[in-house]
């Protein structure tokens, strides 16, 4: 046992498979951040940044593409370290030796386990700080000079109540066109407020000329000059939710849905992005198994049949996890549903691939 976890053998098939998964995840995380500056290159230029600010936003984004590529990285180092295997004949070393193909998985757990972790650090840790200082700087360049407002209202949830807002400053400090519409546990209006604008300071946000309407005396009562407003708002998750694509972890969404922070999805959404936090770490162990078929592609003169149904099923199961993630977090069907029904589906066909793989042997 103790030379089955520290011997030779193990520490050749970790770093077979550590490296190719490093190998695969640095190339697409390469080629996804080619094509994200194929968009972004002309804006920060626009905005005067130069090559200066190429590389400060290739540094903030980075993360949030290694996240992206990391589930597929995982496939495909899984698939070539298989097949570097079955190349040089080291499964029918392994087998002739007795050593059953579930042993090697086994062995591989330990980075299957890292893969996991990282990909659980960067959703929850790393990108949420990266993205966060990017909207940041974002936010603080001047915008191009033909750059025309965006007269679209940004509507969220904060405490209970339904907020939109006409325009944002840079710092999420200072709120242009504020109207706050509050309402009873039946979802009925009670009040609705009007201000020409909602600065924070001091911890607290005030209104400027508040007019508020109570809809159940039809009556609107004379604006005012400076009104203290009561909420758990702050600067920093209006620029969250006044980006272009705000990133949600599932610290994040489990916070909104205690109240603990502000949010502008639907509770499904928010329910179905705590459980995707707990079920996407499971996608390295699941692309694991998917790949095992590779193993025997030259044992049985299979060619390359066996390496198209591990990436064939692997994509297959991408397409079905984010389908299912998707649905869950438009309420269309129930959130622990959405996040775990693939990655339990593919799960057991992965086994059913290891299994079949070691009764044959």
């Amino acid at each position: 046992m103790r030379a089955l976890l520290l011997g030779p053998l193990p520490r050749y098939l970790l770093r077979l498979l550590a490296l190719r998964v490093l190998s695969v995840l640095i190339a697409l995380g390469g080629l996804l951040q080619i094509l994200d500056l194929l968009d972004a290159t002309t804006e920060i230029m626009a905005r005067g940044q130069g090559i200066g600010g190429v590389g400060h936003y290739i540094s903030l984004r980075a993360p949030t593409l290694l996240l992206q590529a990391l589930p597929l990285a995982a496939l495909i180092g899984a698939v070539f370290a298989f097949n570097t295997l079955a190349k040089q004949h080291e499964v029918i070393a392994m087998r002739a030796a007795g050593l059953p193909f579930r042993r090697v998985v086994l062995i591989l757990l330990p980075a299957v386990l890292l893969i996991a972790a990282t990909q659980w650090l960067l959703a929850e840790v790393v990108v949420p700080s990266t993205q966060r200082a990017l909207t940041n700087w974002w936010a603080s360049l001047p915008p191009p000079k033909d750059d025309t407002p965006d007269t679209e209202l940004l509507w969220f949830k904060s405490s209970g109540v339904v907020i939109g807002v006409a325009r944002v400053h840079p710092d999420g400090r200072v709120l242009e066109g504020v109207r706050i519409f509050r309402r009873d546990d039946n979802g009925h209006l009670l009040t609705r407020t009007l201000a020409t604008t909602a600065r924070y300071a001091d911890r607290h946000w005030t209104l400027t000329d508040a007019a508020i309407t109570d809809f159940a005396t039809a009556k609107t009562a004379a604006p005012v000059a400076q009104l203290a407003w009561e909420t758990a708002l702050r600067p920093s998750d209006v620029q969250r939710l006044s980006a272009a694509e705000p990133y949600v972890s599932g610290g994040l969404a489990a916070a909104v849905l205690t109240g603990e922070n502000t949010g502008s999805k639907t509770p499904a959404f928010y329910r179905t992005r705590v459980q995707k936090a707990l079920a996407d770490p499971v996608m390295a162990l699941v692309m694991l198994l998917l790949a095992t078929p590779v193993a025997v592609a030259l044992t049985r003169g299979a060619k390359g049949a066996p390496m198209l149904v591990s990436l064939g099923t692997g994509l297959l199961f991408l397409l079905t996890h984010g389908l299912c993630s998707a649905l869950g977090e438009a309420g269309l069907i129930e959130p622990l549903a959405a996040a775990w029904i693939s990655p339990l589906a593919f799960g057991l066909l992965g086994l059913v691939f290891l299994l079949r793989l070691d009764r044959h042997q």
